[in-house]
């Protein structure tokens, strides 16, 4: 979330093993079960037992309607600190799917089917509807730095670099939708402009680069002055910290992929029941056929899910934190772009050398109708963990509108961390004092 981390990280060496995490949250429908929890549920279908079955219902709830998709696997990476310089390398392979500025009528057709008949023969608008998702690999190298340490101050600032080697690519964003189902079988599009692209999943369908850059600064416990990382051994205490960070900035073009721009009047379809699209063929075919201006072509770009994150990380007393961040999506405009969901999080945590555990409470899109409580577990050096465990443990009745779950996610890594540098081995303890800008002679403890 924030490079500029590195600079001050308690371990002197973090190895990332292997890790992979999912995420899957939407606001209009959710998930409720028979018998058995979604954990419960997946366990039955392993074994191949039958029962109680996973039913989805849609919200009644008013206003317009986002879906998100994301899922990673981590492969080895690494961060370590010289000092005040902190270097870090990783490979990641990420895949998301955004779904945003859906109308409420537009969601109830989704669900429903188009022959819902109480919404036949009126008129809707979805005027920023934007359809996008992909699939890439990303091969990043960090560096931070400890800018200035005086007094009870540490600033940091940090950058993250990461060549993309994108899989897959598709997109269908609208500025303007205006449209009627008229029964169940005819529908009339009045308006509809926007922009498409599609790329082929591929080894190598796309390249791109994406850039994070982030900078913290630090209220310690102790005077600061003079004070290097891991120079002294054991870690500076903080009294709180804060950061903000710019993540994701930057795309991937696809040049063998392809893209159009559309713009209709007026389109009819007198049986939408008979509309096939089984290829890019048939897609390209029901648009120069339905639309008045339709313009095809080849390659486009398209953007990573940029954001804006600020952290705040607060002492309460020895081992105990409490930590806020938000993250807000900075995709706008009408291009194609993936879009990340904005969040607000609260997560109290203890935190040990060897052990950790911490309670997210997070909220998606600013809905406080629907907060999701999670739990971290760190041992040693294995993490599991999920934002939404509630989703995973049990189930609401069908008869709650505004429950859940309305999604799920569950993520795991497994590291070695290397905590003290080749300096501070065999026990020694390294002194800092006030003042004195070169580390001190180490001390070994009586």
């Amino acid at each position: 979330m924030n490079p500029a981390r590195m600079a001050t990280q308690w371990s002197w060496m973090d190895i990332n093993l292997v890790g992979a995490g999912a995420f899957v949250w939407n606001d209009h429908v959710y998930m409720s079960g028979n018998d058995r929890s979604l954990l419960g549920e997946m366990g039955a279908g392993i074994r191949g037992a039958e029962g109680g079955k996973l039913n989805f219902y849609e919200s009644l709830s008013s206003g317009g309607r986002h879906g998100f998709m994301n899922a990673h696997i981590a492969w080895p990476a690494v961060a370590l600190n010289l000092g005040k310089h902190s270097f870090g390398a990783h490979v990641t392979t990420r895949t998301a799917l955004s779904i945003t500025g859906v109308g409420n009528d537009l969601a109830r057709f989704a669900y429903n089917g188009l022959g819902y008949t109480p919404q036949h023969g009126i008129r809707y608008n979805d005027d920023r509807l934007s359809i996008a998702g992909g699939a890439w690999t990303q091969f990043g190298a960090s560096y931070a730095r400890l800018i200035a340490a005086k007094e009870n101050n540490l600033i940091s600032g940090g950058v993250t670099a990461k060549y993309l080697m994108a899989h897959m690519g598709a997109g269908l964003d609208f500025s303007a939708l205006d449209y009627a189902v008229l029964d169940t079988a005819r529908a009339e599009v009045y308006d509809a402009s926007g922009i498409y692209g599609f790329a082929a999943p591929a080894m190598n369908a796309g390249r791109g680069w994406g850039f994070d850059i982030g900078a913290t600064y630090e209220r310690t416990l102790e005077n600061a002055d003079g004070y290097v990382p891991h120079a002294s051994c054991d870690p500076m205490p903080y009294r709180y910290r804060i950061g903000v960070s710019l993540i994701d900035a930057g795309g991937m073009r696809f040049r063998d992929g392809t893209t159009g721009g559309f713009h209709a009047s007026t389109a009819n379809f007198p049986d939408y029941n008979d509309i096939r699209l089984d290829s890019e063929e048939d897609a390209d075919s029901l648009l120069a056929a339905s639309l008045s201006t339709y313009e095809s072509g080849s390659g486009f770009k398209m953007g990573l899910p940029t954001a804006l994150a600020v952290q705040y990380d607060q002492r309460v007393l020895d081992h105990v934190y409490v930590a806020a961040d938000v993250v807000q999506n900075l995709a706008f405009g009408d291009n194609l772009r993936l879009r990340r969901p904005n969040s607000i999080a609260v997560v109290p945590r203890f935190e040990l050398k060897r052990f950790e555990a911490a309670v997210p409470l997070v909220i998606h899109e600013y809905d406080l109708r629907r907060p999701n409580l999670g739990l971290m577990l760190r041992l040693n050096n294995v993490v599991i963990g999920s934002d939404n465990l509630l989703s995973l443990v049990s189930m609401p009745s069908a008869g709650r509108q505004r429950g859940g779950p309305f999604g799920t996610d569950v993520y795991f890594r497994i590291k070695w961390t290397v905590f003290r540098g080749p300096a501070c081995k065999g026990g020694k303890t390294r002194v800092h004092k006030a003042g004195v800008r070169e580390a001190m002679p180490c001390k070994f403890p009586e």
